[in-house]
């Protein structure tokens, strides 16, 4: 029965309740979910009927104003389940239900920051302290993700101390992602193997990125991500063989690694994100099309030194519940000039992709050399149901018909390598074959000197813009188009939170320290 609309919560409401009193928002807020579109549901269902705690009369409005349904807490934790955690916040400040279980919900997932600003770090310490003093909280903490930024030497006894002190505490922990130097990694594992946690998810991103860190040997781990510059796969893989019947998700990011075909079943993987090398003799690619049946998301960023042109041919029909797939080259050692023609025809037709992400060198002739022309945006229009587009726009294709091509429901787009010259008439030239559901534009590897002019001429219509690393908010005003650029810990962080909160969730590629 899908009774709730998963955006109760639009701006319009935000814009509502902010001068509000708390008792006020909470009508608001309450009213709001009360006023769903009838044709959501069945109006004789039963069992709907009884939930709502009252007869479904025809004719009668379902809902009476300023009357407060009579929900269970229950029904109200399935509503809440359906919205994102910046209107979870929001509900925090409510005198109602809803409040508590909000908390509950946010909690679930969190945020650790060590050696940050002071402000960071006293909050974390404060969680922990929560934590280690209150079961209750301790046991809704199913997510931890501890952040420890740079390589800078950091003395991390008094907070390895307190997670000794607080790990015994998340008996529903399942979930961990560690970002720091390898050495404090390898002495917060021990503390987690020790308490015998059954996790589901590891992410482990040592900062350093080169030493020989010892993995732990946790069972049944269905999610798996490892990022890292240097060091042996060794011990890597060692743990990819020993979780090869669980794991169902890996996101491995390591350049000088090869693809591990032999470690992992690739008949058992829903979703693979390998950053890495295939060499001269590698079929990974032909293993990943030939075997990933169930596979639903692939990233594949890679130094290319194999023929994958003839991989991507042998299994065009591969991968059957493809919906998000990603094909970038960070460098390449061969002439593969049919490549992204084949990529081309094994993406045709393929009415399920809602994500879709292409990048190549932006020099000419590495573009000539990889077969990337007209070809591949001739394919775009044959993918009906795209939401999300981020590619390299080839040299041969003008830009004002390369948009045209673009699928009429993307609302997501990032550009790259886009042509030098005046930035203003070249998104000028963009601007009418614009998809019209447009939320979000992406400009990398483009020398823009006004951001505020380049969005006002060529995609106001936007909510959010991304020109390289730096984040937007797009407004516009009586005088125009106003950007409000995002703080640093909002982009460090908290990206994929925001994106969502602005209607932008797909955007970008989900980051290897969340977790499904």
């Amino acid at each position: 029965m899908s009774v709730f609309n998963p955006k109760i919560l639009d701006a319009s409401i935000r814009d509502v309740t902010t001068d509000l009193a708390d008792e006020q928002k909470a009508d608001v807020l309450i009213y709001a979910m009360q006023q769903l579109k009838l044709d959501r549901f069945d109006p004789d269902h039963s069992e709907a009927t009884a939930l709502m705690g009252r007869s479904l009369l025809p004719g009668k409005s379902l809902i009476q104003p300023n009357q407060r349904p009579g929900f269970s807490t229950e029904v109200w934790r399935e509503i809440a389940l359906f919205l994102p955690r910046r209107d979870l916040k929001t509900l925090l400040l409510l005198p109602h239900v809803l409040s508590r279980i909000a908390s509950h919900l946010l909690f679930r997932k969190i945020d650790l920051h060590f050696a940050s600003d002071k402000l960071h770090s006293q909050r974390s310490a404060d969680i922990l302290t929560r934590i280690i003093t209150d079961p209750n909280f301790a046991g809704h903490v199913k997510t931890l993700r501890i952040f420890v930024p740079g390589r800078d030497i950091f003395p991390m006894t008094f907070q390895t101390g307190m997670l000794a002190n607080a790990l015994p505490k998340l008996t529903n922990l399942r979930n961990v992602h560690c970002s720091m130097r390898w050495k404090d990694i390898h002495a917060f594992m021990r503390i987690l193997e020790s308490i015998h946690h059954r996790l589901y998810g590891l992410s482990l991103m040592p900062s350093d990125g080169t030493g020989e860190m010892k993995v732990p040997r946790f069972r049944h781990i269905s999610q798996f991500s490892y990022s890292a510059n240097g060091g042996s796969p060794t011990q890597v893989y060692e743990f990819l063989s020993q979780n090869k019947g669980s794991m169902r998700i890996i996101h491995l990011h390591n350049v000088n690694w090869t693809f591990p075909s032999e470690n992992i079943s690739i008949r058992n993987l829903t979703h693979l994100d390998f950053h890495g090398t295939f060499p001269a003799d590698s079929m990974g690619i032909a293993d990943i099309l030939g075997n990933g049946t169930q596979i639903e998301s692939l990233r594949l960023q890679c130094v290319l030194e194999c023929n994958a042109s003839a991989q991507f041919r042998q299994y065009a029909d591969g991968l059957p519940f493809l919906r998000h797939f990603a094909f970038s080259l960070v460098g390449y050692r061969v002439n593969d000039y049919d490549l992204f023609p084949a990529i081309s025809e094994f993406l045709r037709d393929r009415t399920d992709l809602h994500t879709l992400h292409l990048t190549v060198p932006s020099a000419d002739w590495a573009q000539r050399r990889l077969g990337y022309d007209a070809t591949v945006w001739g394919v775009l229009p044959s993918l009906a149901n795209l939401r999300s587009l981020s590619a390299t726009l080839p040299k041969d294709v003008a830009a004002a018909v390369a948009m045209w091509l673009v699928p009429r429901g993307v609302q997501s787009l990032s550009l790259h390598s886009l042509t030098a010259g005046d930035p203003i008439s070249f998104v000028s030239q963009l601007r009418p074959g614009l998809p019209p559901g447009l939320k979000f534009i992406g400009l990398s590897q483009f020398h823009v000197d006004d951001v505020v002019a380049v969005i006002q001429h060529g995609f106001p219509m936007v909510r959010l813009a991304r020109v390289d690393d730096a984040y937007y908010t797009v407004k516009n005003t009586e005088n125009g188009v106003q950007l409000e650029e995002w703080p640093k810990s909002r982009t460090q962080y908290n990206v994929t939170e925001w994106l969502e909160w602005f209607g932008c969730e797909n955007a970008d590629w989900r980051d290897p320290s969340e977790f499904l």
